[in-house]
């Protein structure tokens, strides 16, 4: 049985790309966040029509996406272009990045002590790409090589195994999204060759339960032995909110029939709280628009800022800034702790081009789509490593929605994606020579004539 029909496919890539992604970005870290009385400017505007203007280019995204689908003729009629790599290869490339994991938790605590590790993960959360980012982006590196290799040769339960089990590995260095990224190329790449219903949701809710699962487990490990000392904003006068929030508080304890005292009224700021750095992204939208009317940040090129120092190592340039332009812009105090605050894609293009930018943050989800449909096209006619990073720069909006499309980073990610080729190009070379050896051994010397 064939897992949909064409039609069914094409509206499928829409819903887990960059589109279904954003939609469920939007709900899960900024719309169920929203109030009139934490965010009076983010909540007033789509109050006001910025939902339905949303809505109406959500639609429009989708239109256009399963038009060009259409005309390109997708989906699977993928057959391998490139030979599989071995399930020795594939081992050695589990256990490399297994090694990789190792040695970075061995640069911050001097052990590789499991307890030792997971009492003080949160440490080295903090620490990990601290003059060793080389280390997670080796990591990453190996991944992107598995994805080339499926994406060349086909997804099978061999090599779908051994990246469901490097992701695992992978995910203790700290990276989430980026790993729900992997996660998500394997299961397009899954989804548009030839594999029954049954196969695909098997290893579909095996890489999402995985991915899921991990990212919980990584972001209570990541989460600080104690609270973080929350900046008390006091005295100020209470707000009309928190007055009707005392009011009722002592309704209920009168009705208990017990007296309550006054107590002041403060605010916590979020970029203090766990909670909120690691799921609210309402009040960063909520700031930035903030300070973009009350002139307080300037709209300039801060991913560029980022660039200039991006590749040269900490130790040629020690006074290197560790958190991004956008973090010392914005939340100063933030970035004099070493820490960073990242802003999802909206807060980012409002930044970097100003308020008039608002729903430019649309354009940003139709072009990943388009490369993202583009890839799986090139995949199926013409595949190349063009093509592959086609369709991950699309499938890559994941990380796109939460950090922006102004963001020095992706040109990491970039260079991983070129370091991977290259390494999956000379294993592929390695393994044909042995091959070749091998059988020129087996054939024996050639008989005299």
């Amino acid at each position: 049985m064939q897992i949909f029909n064409n039609n069914t496919k094409k509206l499928a890539l829409i819903l887990v790309g960059p589109l279904g992604c954003y939609i469920a970005y939007q709900v899960l870290f900024i719309g169920r966040y929203l109030s009139v009385e934490k965010y009076p400017l983010l909540t007033s505007a789509y109050m006001n029509g910025a939902t339905v203007i949303d809505s109406v280019c959500a639609l429009t995204v989708a239109a256009l996406g399963f038009i060009l689908s259409r005309r390109l003729g997708l989906l699977d009629d993928f057959s391998p272009s490139l030979e599989r790599l071995s399930t020795l290869s594939l081992a050695l490339i589990t256990t490399g990045i297994l090694f990789l994991l190792a040695l970075s938790m061995y640069r911050v605590f001097g052990t590789l002590s499991p307890r030792y590790v997971v009492d003080n993960y949160h440490t080295y959360s903090f620490m990990v790409t601290n003059g060793g980012a080389w280390i997670v982006l080796a990591m990453y590196s190996a991944l992107l090589l598995q994805l080339m290799n499926m994406y060349f040769s086909g997804v099978t339960l061999k090599n779908g195994a051994f990246l469901l089990l490097s992701l695992l590995i992978v995910s203790f260095s700290g990276g989430r999204g980026i790993l729900i990224l992997f996660a998500l190329t394997f299961i397009v790449l899954l989804m548009f060759q030839r594999v029954s219903l049954v196969k695909f949701l098997i290893a579909s809710m095996l890489a999402v339960a995985s991915m899921g699962i991990s990212y919980v487990i990584i972001t209570n490990m990541r989460a600080p032995a104690a609270p973080l000392a929350p900046i008390v904003i006091a005295p100020v006068a209470p707000s009309e909110a928190m007055a009707r929030v005392d009011e009722l508080a002592g309704k209920k304890a009168n009705q208990a029939g017990k007296p309550v005292a006054p107590k002041d009224a403060v605010a916590i700021d979020p970029t203090n709280s766990f909670e909120d750095l690691n799921y609210n992204a309402a009040f960063i939208s909520e700031d930035v628009l903030s300070a973009i009317q009350g002139n307080k940040v300037e709209p300039r090129a801060y991913a560029l800022e980022d660039a200039m120092t991006l590749f040269i190592p900490r130790q040629l340039m020690p006074s290197k800034p560790i958190s991004t332009a956008e973090t010392r812009a914005l939340y100063p105090h933030v970035a004099k702790r070493g820490t960073n605050i990242t802003f999802p894609l909206k807060a980012n293009v409002l930044m970097h081009l100003g308020g008039w930018a608002f729903y430019a943050d649309w354009v940003v989800v139709l072009l990943c789509q388009t490369l993202m449909i583009l890839g799986i096209s090139r995949r199926t006619k013409a595949p190349s490593i063009l093509g592959f990073a086609m369709l991950f720069c699309g499938i890559g909006f994941t990380l796109i929605a939460r950090g922006g499309i102004f963001n020095a980073r992706l040109l990491v990610i970039v260079f991983c994606v070129l370091a991977a080729y290259v390494g999956y190009r000379a294993l592929l070379r390695i393994e044909t020579t042995l091959h070749a050896n091998r059988r020129e051994r087996l054939a024996g010397p050639a008989s005299p004539t």
